[in-house]
């Protein structure tokens, strides 16, 4: 362009370096005023910067229902219906045969799982009828049984759906107008389009073995007469054989893993097959059937343990589906599945999947890949974890034994895939069982060998091998059975031979057990039993029987398993075993101090503390013993203001982990108010308050952490000084240049600089002065409340307020000392403070300040100060509340100090002490070069993100 096509012709080339110049500085301004103009919006609207950026439209959440491939524009398993024949319809087309690649819907969750829409108790023969009443949902939904593994899921529908896709147990569901069925699945009052969300929250039930082998048969007479039911079509044989299957299977839970792994073992995964002819599915499918799919898998494990008196339930659903990202799976059509629930006393419904898990996958991917294209990789079956291992948060699903190749649920637990399992052991009417593994010690076979001694001229038989709290039974030979002799357990009488030689008695918890057999004609002449040695080790009759007695050796190391959510604040339940046998009546410790005692079947509940670190728990009964030791996580909580300075009606992005792990469902409370709650991924955002300050927390699991944002106001005159900046600096530049814009343009710029000045005038006061009107409008709150509640009269209030402005008086002629408050009102007729009382609490009160790392705490309110100290600082919150409470109460309530007084000194102390405490780990701490700061996080930056020191911007 030549100089005389210039829009400046008057301006010669040596001045368009400052032409260039004057542009950069109105760029400059456009973009810090595009960063301010958002942090003053309203939230959840658009700036005028972000409204100029195309943001595609999603395809998940859009659009109609698809109609590709087969079954297309069904809800299937999305609306499983009241009732479903095998082989047949569900929801208007056979969905548990489909492999339709259809996305039904997408779940971010914190586990994999099993997505429940119904479950069925009748059965009829050919099908499944759902039956029981249909409850409005309330807010929660009541499970039963012991807590086990929170999860929290988050589902966005792509199609039509009447029933909610849950995780079970289920506990919340964020909609309303719901349904929950006697069954536990989640429904619709009317159809749910394509694109609605909610959020679920789950409490799976324990997997562990040891809980669910001693669950026991002492069911609800409700669950047992309802789930125990079969149709008269099913036939005889059909229990027979299971009896056959189950042999030797002492309780409910081996009888299910057995049939489980018969199922599995014995019958091919196949969808080309039709429902039988015959009035029994179950019985077609166990005895003609060579292959089928999950309904006819679940079906016959359901009537299987129905012929052996053992709760089970039909349940439909999806499968995992296809993990896409982090935490996030897509659910097709082909994901639908059926699978089975388990009743155990004092535990509930516990899932079983007898459908053959690896072919059912190999399926599922083929069908992908010729639909779409894609596939994906699942976990080697070498990953998952052993069987029998202790679950752990990270390798369990709720379900029990093994992942499945998908990681998405019930699969194949330990068992006997035969027709004829080797019998395993038997009853003892208490629980106690020889499970796998328990039985023959070093001499291998049935174990005869190591249960077998010889004592003087008897030899002394165990049905079991001994375990301390075992019910055995003793069986005594001399050639021949031995009615009537005398039995001793280290001493102690457990009764006379029967007929057939037999006497049944309870293995003390001892490292030693002596067996001693008196003969009846001699019983009389029997000295006590005394041990020999004073650690009770070795025993010996004294008397003409002394010799009639052998010694078997116990094990007396205990497993401690922990079933639910180890984490801090939460109810665990411990459960001891020694060799499958549990640890009766024994006192259960936490850190040395006794919390609970072990019930019959070895179970204790225990409430963990809120505190994180290290904690041991043990159970110790006699020569018993065993502990375990859980690492109780802290939470720990980062917080960034959304824009580049903490400005009031801004947002916070709260980010909450527990052991590294996002902490879903956690509370985001600001200023005391609870505000938002964190979603799978453990985020948040929450919208600072118009206040000189606020304090953003976080509470989960007991714990309690967040950051303090001081100077909010100032931080808003800085913002609204370096717009003002920028714009007069456009403006004077304009006129530099003889830049001419039309002069109302030219005349607004000029006001808005005197708007801005005006706010940077007034900004710094404004800080103090907000905070203090703040403050007297919630006195004036909590005064009037008084009134209305008859707790103050009208002249009690006549007379604090004539009090509160003669202190405004008096204030404003003498200086106040800095109390580290907005404001101090006195509680004299003259002005000055009434007794020791009032002395007593203002000292307590300055104490409690030094130890605030809050610098300026005269520009904050008692309610800032003390959520700072609790939030940030880590200062004992009981005793804090105190602290302010008494000082509310005294300086702006007008209360008599007497009544505040009492304990405050206490409170002042306990904090003194928990910052002398939490110095001196701070100074190991860097002794040993551990860089984190007093309350365990890391560094400044976790604390205080906002990049001041303690959260406070001065």
């Amino acid at each position: 362009m030549s100089t005389d096509d210039s829009p400046f012709p008057d301006l010669d080339g040596s001045r368009d370096y400052s032409r260039v110049l004057l542009v950069l500085v109105s760029l400059l301004a456009v973009l810090v005023a595009s960063s301010a103009l958002p942090v003053l919006a309203p939230a959840g609207t658009q700036s005028p910067v972000e409204s100029l950026v195309p943001i595609p439209a999603g395809s998940g959440g859009g659009g109609g229902v698809s109609t590709a491939g087969p079954g297309g524009g069904s809800m299937g398993a999305l609306s499983p219906g009241q009732q479903t024949n095998v082989g047949g319809s569900l929801g208007g087309q056979n969905a548990l045969q489909s492999q339709n690649a259809e996305i039904h819907f997408v779940v971010r969750s914190t586990d994999p799982a099993y997505w429940r829409t119904g479950a069925y108790g009748n059965y009829t023969g050919v099908g499944w009828r759902q039956d029981g009443e249909t409850r409005p949902y309330n807010g929660s939904i009541e499970t039963r049984g012991p807590d086990g593994r929170e999860v929290t899921y988050e589902v966005e529908l792509n199609r039509t759906a009447r029933s909610l896709p849950t995780v079970w147990r289920p506990e919340t569901v964020s909609r309303e107008n719901l349904l929950v069925t006697d069954g536990g699945a989640v429904q619709a009052e009317a159809a749910l389009g394509p694109g609605t969300t909610y959020r679920g929250v789950s409490d799976r039930p324990p997997s562990d073995e040891n809980l669910l082998r001693t669950a026991g048969t002492d069911y609800p007479t409700e669950i047992e007469e309802r789930y125990t039911q079969l149709p008269a079509s099913t036939e005889g044989r059909l229990g027979a054989k299971t009896s056959q299957i189950t042999d030797g299977a002492s309780t409910p839970y081996e009888r299910a893993t057995r049939i489980e792994a018969w199922l599995e073992s014995n019958k091919e995964y196949s969808l080309n097959v039709s429902r039988p002819p015959d009035d029994d599915v179950a019985s077609e499918f166990v005895f003609e059937m060579d292959a089928g799919y999950c309904e006819y898998f679940a079906t016959s494990m359901v009537a299987m343990l129905r012929s052996q008196d053992v709760p089970a339930r039909y349940v439909v659903g999806y499968s995992t589906g296809q993990p896409v990202d982090e935490d996030t799976y897509t659910v097709r059509g082909m994901n639908a599945h059926a699978w089975v629930e388990v009743y155990f006393p004092d535990v509930g419904w516990v899932q079983f999947d007898p459908t053959p898990a690896s072919e059912r996958l190999q399926q599922e991917q083929e069908s992908l890949e010729n639909q779409t294209g894609e596939s994906f990789e699942t976990p080697s079956p070498e990953a998952t974890p052993t069987p029998g291992a202790t679950p752990t948060p990270d390798d369990t699903d709720g379900s029990t034994g093994t992942e499945t190749a998908d990681g998405s649920g019930p699969a194949t637990p330990t068992g006997t895939p035969t027709d004829t399992p080797t019998p395993t052991g038997s009853t003892d009417g208490e629980g106690d069982e020889t499970g796998p593994g328990s039985g023959d010690g070093e001499g291998g076979g049935d174990g005869t060998a190591d249960r077998q001694r010889e004592a003087g001229e008897y030899f002394v038989t165990l049905n079991r091998s001994a375990a301390p709290g075992a019910t055995v039974e003793v069986t005594v030979r001399d050639g021949r059975l031995m009615p009537g002799v005398t039995v001793l357990f280290n001493g102690e009488s457990i009764g006379q031979t029967g007929p057939d030689g037999t006497v049944v008695g309870e293995v003390p918890y001892a490292e030693q057990l002596n067996v001693s057999v008196v003969d009846a004609q001699n019983a009389g002449l029997v000295a006590p039993v005394v041990p020999r040695g004073e650690d009770g080790r070795l025993f010996a009759v004294d008397g003409v029987q002394a010799n009639a007695s052998t010694t078997f050796t116990l094990s007396t190391n205990a497993t401690v398993t922990v079933t639910g959510d180890a984490v801090t604040g939460e109810t665990v339940t411990v459960t001891a075993f020694v060799d499958d046998v549990p640890v009766r009546d024994a006192p259960v410790t936490l850190d040395g101090e006794e919390v609970a005692r072990t019930n019959r079947d070895g179970r204790a509940d225990v409430k963990l503390p809120t505190e994180p670190g290290n904690v041991t728990l043990a159970v110790e009964r006699g020569s018993v013993t065993g502990e375990t030791t859980l690492d109780l996580a802290r939470l720990n909580v980062t917080t960034e203001p959304t824009a580049p300075l903490a400005l009031p009606f801004t947002g916070v992005a709260v980010d909450a982990t527990v052991d590294g792990d996002p902490a879903p469902g956690a509370n985001v409370i600001v200023d005391g108010e609870r505000v938002a709650t964190t979603g799978v991924d453990g985020t948040a955002t929450a919208t600072l308050p118009f206040a000189s300050g606020a304090t953003v927390e976080v509470t989960k699991y007991g714990q309690r952490r967040g950051t303090t944002y001081d100077g909010l106001f100032l931080n808003l005159g800085l913002v609204g000084l370096a717009v003002g900046l920028l714009v007069g600096g456009v403006v004077a530049a304009a006129g530099r240049y003889d830049v001419d814009p039309s002069s109302g343009r030219h005349w607004a710029w000029l006001a808005g600089q005197w708007v801005v000045g005006a706010v940077v005038a007034v900004g710094g006061a404004a800080d103090t002065a907000l905070a203090r009107l703040a403050e007297r409008a919630r006195l004036t709150v909590d005064h009037l409340r008084a009134l209305v509640e008859g707790r103050r009269d009208v002249a009690d209030l006549l007379d604090a307020l004539r009090a509160w402005l003669r202190d405004r008086v008096a204030e404003a002629r003498t200086p106040v000392e800095d109390l580290g408050v907005a404001s101090v009102v006195s509680n004299g007729d003259d002005g000055g403070y009434a007794g020791d009382a009032h002395a007593t609490i203002r000292e307590s009160w300055g104490r409690f300040l030094d130890a605030v790392s809050i610098r300026r705490p005269h520009t904050r309110t008692p309610g800032e100060i003390a959520a700072h100290a609790v939030a940030v600082d880590g200062l004992p919150e009981a005793e804090v509340e105190r602290l302010r409470d008494a000082f509310r109460a005294v300086e702006y309530g007008q209360r008599d100090p007497d009544e505040r007084a009492p304990g405050v000194e206490s409170a002042a102390e306990a904090i003194e002490a928990a910052v002398e405490a939490a110095d001196a780990a701070a100074a190991n701490d860097a002794g040993d070069g551990d860089a984190t700061d007093g309350d365990g996080t890391d560094g400044d930056a976790e604390a205080d993100p906002s990049g001041t020191d303690a959260g406070v911007a001065d």
